[in-house]
């Protein structure tokens, strides 16, 4: 909703949805890739919702 009412005033707002811990180890939420994701949809701004990793179907 917040994405949405902020849209007109070329706000951007984008939800990183992290599932499980945040771990150095991981392959898709450590924090290095985190911030790599992060600063991506940041300067990318496309979309609202996004997945650290993917979902199973």
């Amino acid at each position: 909703m917040l994405h949405d009412a902020l849209a007109p005033e070329n706000i951007h707002v984008t939800q990183l949805i992290v599932p499980g811990a945040i771990s150095p180890d991981a392959e898709h939420s450590s924090p290095e890739i985190l911030a790599e994701r992060l600063y991506a949809l940041d300067t990318g701004r496309t979309g609202f919702r996004h997945y650290a990793e993917p979902m199973p179907d």
